[in-house]
């Protein structure tokens, strides 16, 4: 009688897990995953930011201020100083100069400031409460009526000239106040007859 050889099998692995043993090869993982993620949230804060200060976001932001600054003097040159336009035919033959475009002047050279949104509110007396409160912390506070298509009162902290101004204190009330803050470029025509509303 002839004997049946065997195949040996030459690598076998066999797993056998039972819940506990499953939910505890997740939870291990889980841990794994999780210290990974925080491992790289921290490099990439210290590795990533530069740690000498007039670098990274200070640095942007002056650069975008001294540039903000150069469009608008050359917007307000432009409008200045107009170059003469050249002369147009009519029907009759005689020709006539153009008419200025006086409104696009205007609105180039419209002054505008940079202020800091704190909040918005559907509530008129909720929004003239927010900016008491933001007075009696000492803050330039007021607010704006809805615009046309919106419904909400928006509050205001301040008056900048610059954008790293305003960046420097958005920082600090983010800081101190534990307040989200936007930076909103405001032209100044807004502020007419705000006095009257608060």
């Amino acid at each position: 009688m002839a004997v049946k050889k065997r195949k040996k099998r030459r690598f076998a692995i066999r797993f056998e897990l039972g819940i506990g043993g499953f939910l505890g090869l997740g939870l291990v993982s889980f841990c794994i995953f999780l210290w990974m993620f925080l491992l790289g949230v921290w490099s990439g804060q210290t590795v990533l930011s530069p740690s000498t200060p007039g670098k990274g976001p200070e640095m942007l932001t002056r650069m975008a201020t001294d540039l903000w600054q150069q469009g608008k003097s050359s917007i307000q040159g432009r409008a200045e100083v107009q170059p003469e336009e050249p002369l147009e035919e009519t029907g009759s033959g005689s020709r006539e100069a153009p008419a200025p475009n006086v409104a696009v002047a205007d609105e180039q050279s419209e002054p505008s400031f940079f202020s800091l949104q704190v909040g918005s509110f559907r509530d008129n007396k909720r929004a003239q409460r927010e900016v008491l409160g933001w007075k009696a912390k000492g803050q330039d506070a007021f607010f704006l009526p809805p615009e046309e298509g919106a419904d909400a009162y928006r509050v205001f902290i301040g008056k900048f000239e610059k954008l790293a101004e305003a960046n420097a204190v958005t920082v600090r009330l983010e800081r101190d106040e534990d307040v989200r803050a936007y930076v909103t470029l405001l032209p100044a025509a807004k502020l007419s007859g705000l006095g009257a509303q608060q």
